[in-house]
C-alpha cells in the first residue's frame, strides 16, 4: 500500500568513503572513527562533527552537502529505473551504518515525512561470515534488519496500507473447517477427523471446551470458517454446511476430505 510519496530507500556506499580516505592518506585504524561521524551527522550539531572529523571537515562536508560520483550507485539507480522502482530510491551519502562489518553498498528505509526512526537498514558485507567461522568458510552476503514498531506506525498513519493489512489479516484469520461437537463422546473422532485435515493443510478450529451446539456456530461465523462440519447423534456419518449459502447434508465421514475438495 505504500507509495514512493509514503518512503524512501536512501542508498550509499562505504567503498566510497574508503576511497575517500585512501586518497587522503588517512590511516586505515582511523577509517571507522571517521564513517562513524558521518553516520552521525545528520544527527548531531554540524560543529560537534567538524570537531571531530578535523582537516577532513571541508571535504567531508563538501560530499555530504553536493554529492559523490560512484559508479556502483549509478549502475544500481539505473537497475532500479528500469524497474519502475526508481522514485523510491535516492543517493545520500550520510549513509555509511555504524558497524564495521559492512563492506560494500548500504541502505536505510524512512518515511517520506521524516518523522519515525528508520524503517529498515541493512547492507553488503563480503567479510563477515569468513570473521564469524575463523576463516574456515568465506562467503559475500547482504543482509538488512526491519523495525517492525515503526514500520507499524507507518501502516496505521497510511489509510492503503492499513486496509491492505487488515484485509490480508483476515484472509490469513478465515477458517476453513470449523469442527462443531454436538455430542462429547464424539470429541475422540473429531479430533482425529482434525488432525488429519490439519495434516492434509486445512485450516481447522473445534471448541476446546464443551459448548452449545448455537454457540459454536456463532463462533465459526465469527472466525468466517467456509465449512462447518458437525460430529454428533448421526455417527458415523457427520453433517457438512457450507456456511455461505446454508446448504448442508451427510456423508460418511471417511468421505470428508474428497467432500472438502469439491467446495475448495
Amino acid at each position: 500500500g505504500f507509495t514512493a510519496e509514503d518512503v524512501v530507500v536512501r542508498l550509499s556506499d562505504r567503498e566510497f568513503w574508503i576511497d575517500f580516505l585512501r586518497t587522503r592518506n588517512v590511516p586505515e585504524e582511523q577509517w571507522q572513527g571517521v564513517l562513524e561521524v558521518i553516520d552521525k551527522s545528520e544527527r548531531e550539531p554540524r560543529e560537534k562533527a567538524a570537531e571531530r572529523l578535523g582537516e577532513l571537515a571541508e571535504p567531508v562536508f563538501q560530499v555530504l552537502e553536493h554529492g559523490g560520483q560512484s559508479a556502483k550507485l549509478d549502475t544500481i539507480i539505473a537497475g532500479l529505473q528500469q524497474r519502475g522502482l526508481g522514485d523510491f530510491v535516492k543517493v545520500d551519502l550520510r549513509i555509511v551504518r555504524g558497524l564495521a562489518y559492512y563492506t560494500g553498498v548500504v541502505f536505510e528505509a524512512f518515511d517520506r515525512a521524516g518523522k519515525l526512526r528508520a524503517i529498515a537498514g541493512g547492507g553488503r558485507y563480503d567479510n563477515l561470515v569468513a570473521q564469524l567461522s575463523d576463516g574456515a568458510a568465506s562467503l559475500p552476503a547482504l543482509g538488512f534488519a526491519m523495525g517492525d514498531v515503526v514500520l507499524g506506525e507507518l501502516i496505521r498513519e497510511n489509510a492503503t496500507a492499513r486496509a491492505q493489512m487488515e484485509a490480508a489479516v483476515q484472509r490469513e484469520q478465515q477458517l476453513d473447517v470449523y469442527i462443531v461437537i454436538a455430542k462429547e463422546e464424539r470429541r475422540g473422532d473429531a479430533l482425529q477427523q482434525i488432525q488429519q485435515l490439519r495434516d492434509a493443510g486445512y485450516r481447522v478450529d473445534y471448541p476446546l471446551t464443551p459448548a452449545k451446539v448455537g454457540k459454536q456456530f456463532q463462533h465459526a461465523e465469527q472466525l468466517s470458517a467456509r465449512v462447518a462440519v458437525i460430529f454428533g447423534e448421526e455417527w458415523p456419518q457427520v453433517k457438512v454446511k457450507n456456511m455461505a449459502t446454508g446448504e448442508q447434508g451427510l456423508i460418511e465421514h471417511e468421505h470428508l476430505r474428497a467432500r472438502l475438495e469439491e467446495l475448495f
